[in-house]
């Protein structure tokens, strides 16, 4: 059963700040955590700067996806990995649980993140196949990346939160939030 999420007249100021960030259902959830809140978000959106290219980030995002089940997650990193030009086809073959995409580099990547799943319960994941084609740093920043979209996957999937009704541009959002968050212009003046 899920469970209710605040209704964003009822949030305090620190949960407004987060809503107002990334207006989302994920912020309401989050808002419910106090203190956490704000870093948590924080550390999602540094992945949007940090040392990955974005078409990495979102294939590791998707699959993180699709293998935990959170269809909030694929909801808004859908859209994302298409802005920034991975194709549908490659975004379904991710999502379906597909190994194969005839990209070297994207077949050592989806294999790794479905390695770093597996292994969750203890030992880590082989980096060796990943080694050829993403640096060590990459390779650390990745898997910290499969981490904190599991802990979301574990979140929204308690709690219960959905993706927002209508037709909310999760790209624009997460785009506007990184801005805001670093103290830079949002698009459109916002």
């Amino acid at each position: 059963m899920a469970v209710r999420l605040p209704d964003v007249a009822d949030l305090d100021p620190a949960g407004r700040e987060v809503y107002d960030l990334f207006p989302a259902n994920l912020s309401r959830g989050l808002a419910m955590t106090g203190s956490s809140a704000k870093p948590y978000l924080s550390l999602g959106l540094s992945f949007r700067t940090g040392a990955l290219l974005p078409e990495t980030r979102e294939l590791v995002i998707l699959r993180v996806g699709a293998v935990t089940g959170a269809a909030y997650e694929i909801h808004h990193h859908w859209r994302e990995a298409r802005d920034v030009g991975v194709s549908d086809s490659r975004i379904d073959s991710v999502v379906s649980g597909a190994t194969s995409f005839g990209d070297r580099r994207v077949d050592a990547l989806i294999a790794f993140v479905d390695d770093v799943l597996a292994r969750i319960k203890g030992g880590g994941a082989d980096t060796t196949h990943m080694q050829e084609f993403y640096s060590d740093n990459e390779i650390a920043v990745i898997t910290l990346l499969v981490g904190h979209y599991v802990m979301t996957a574990l979140f929204i999937g308690t709690l219960g939160i959905v993706p927002e009704e209508g037709d909310v541009d999760g790209a624009s959002s997460l785009a506007e939030a990184t801005a805001k968050l670093h103290g830079e212009p949002v698009k459109g003046g916002r």
